[in-house]
Order: structure tokens, then sequence, then C-alpha cells
């Protein structure tokens, strides 16, 4: 069978898991917001008196939970986190799977190289993000629909995000299962994730480091500028896209030298 129909065969109950997942969330998100302004003074006014240290922790330092952008920044942080989520362990079981599954000898001895292999697999997990990328900017289209056209600057910016921290993801997965050692891909993975994530939260906490959190991938969208025309973080984007490229570059190079287990 080929490979890409194959991979995305075997996502699709993945790929509707997380299309709820999606879906769940947009809607849930934007009636809270909805609700938050029509009742939600006290609220509101509440959240006001937390201690910085609290606000932190769900990202809400220095945001205006008033204004839809400065609400939404807020979202915007767990789909970021749910996409790079998803990318990473796609890209790590895109390439383990055939260790795993003793399918190694089965793979290889086809005619075809390990390059188009690694194209071949690649190719599937785009088309795997792409198709849930898809699937959260229509979430998020129709949940924001009443608030149209005045959302849309800030729709366009955050699916742009969404989907460059999401291929980064799946690149740096199958950058780590193929420099990794055997069976470590994913731990390091997890730390990697969970490190990138919570060192911006830390230094929310304090006035003084808070700067740092412009340097790493889930806060630096995490703005209400993205919902102002021209302000597409094009530097940004093309800086993470890089790192993309460059992550595919050395796995597959890595890929077409390393020892595959069957």
């Amino acid at each position: 069978m080929n490979i890409i129909k194959r991979e995305l065969k075997t996502s699709l109950i993945s790929i509707l898991v997380w299309s709820l997942a999606f879906l769940f969330l947009s809607f849930a998100a934007i009636m809270k917001y909805d609700s938050i302004m029509t009742t939600g003074e006290e609220i509101l006014a509440l959240l006001d008196r937390f201690p910085r240290i609290v606000l932190a922790l769900f990202n809400m330092v220095d945001v205006d939970l008033a204004t839809l952008p400065g609400y939404f920044t807020v979202i915007a942080n767990y789909f970021l986190l749910m996409s790079a989520s998803h990318g990473l362990f796609l890209g790590i079981r895109l390439f383990a799977k055939e260790e795993q599954d003793k399918t190694a000898d089965f793979l290889l001895t086809k005619p075809r190289s390990r390059r188009e292999i690694f194209a071949d697999k690649l190719i599937a997990g785009t088309l795997i993000v792409l198709i849930l990328q898809t699937v959260l900017f229509l979430c998020n289209y129709v949940a924001l629909l009443k608030h149209l056209p005045d959302a849309q600057t800030m729709l366009f910016n955050y699916t742009l995000a969404f989907l460059v921290l999401h291929l980064l993801s799946l690149a740096v997965g199958t950058f780590l299962i193929n420099i990794a050692p055997r069976g470590k891909a994913e731990s390091i993975g997890l730390g990697l994730l969970l490190v990138t994530y919570f060192i911006p939260i830390m230094a929310n906490m304090s006035e003084d480091w808070y700067f740092i959190r412009d340097y790493f991938p889930f806060n630096m969208f995490l703005k209400e500028e993205m919902a102002l025309s021209g302000q597409t973080p094009i530097v940004k984007l093309a800086v993470l896209f890089a790192l993309t490229v460059a992550c595919i570059v050395i796995g597959v190079i890595r890929f077409e030298k390393k020892d595959i287990y069957a």
C-alpha cells in the first residue's frame, strides 16, 4: 500500500479525536467570552485582584480580557499547545512505528530509497497537519462569526501561527526520532515541550524577566496586536519556518544513515 495512504488511514481516529477537541474548545471559549461580556463584570473585577503569579499560570498577565483580542490570546495559548503536542508526537510516531510494529523489513526491502520513504512519511504528516488546521480554522471561523469582520485579521494571523508551529513541531518530532538514542525520542520531546512552555510562564511571574517570553514559540504570538491590520508577525513566522526546514534536512540526512531495527 502507498505509504501516504497507509499513514492517513491509520490516523483517521486520531484526526477525528483532535478535531472534536478543537471543536469543543473553540465554541466553549467564545460562548464563555460572550457570557462574560453580558454578565461577567464581577469576574473581570475579581481577576484584576488576582496576584501576578496566578495570572502568569494562565498566560493572563497584562491581558485585557474585556476585549476579544485580549481574551483570544488566552485561548490561542491552548491551541498552540495542542498543535505543538500533536505535531511533535505525530512526527515521532511516523518513524518509530516501523520498529515498534516490526514492519521495518517489509518497508525497507521495497524498491524505494530511504529518502523517498522519509519524503512520503513527511508528506503524510503534513497532510494530517493541514487537515487538522483546516478544521481548527473552520471551528474558529464559525465560533467567531458574530464578531466578524472585526475579528477577521486576528483569525488570519493566529491561523498562520497555529499552522507554522504545528509544522515546526512535526519537523522536530522527525528530527528527534532520527537523532535521539533508541526509545528516548518521546521523553526528550516531552521534556523539550514542557521546558519551552513553562519557562515563559515563569518569566511572566517577574517583571524583570517578562521580556524572555517573546523568544519562545508558545508566547511570541500571544499579543493583542495580532488583531490589528498590518501586524502579521512575518519575521517570527519566517524564523520558525526556517527552523522547520533545518530540522527536516537534518532528519532526512540522519534517517539515511541510521540503523533501523526490525
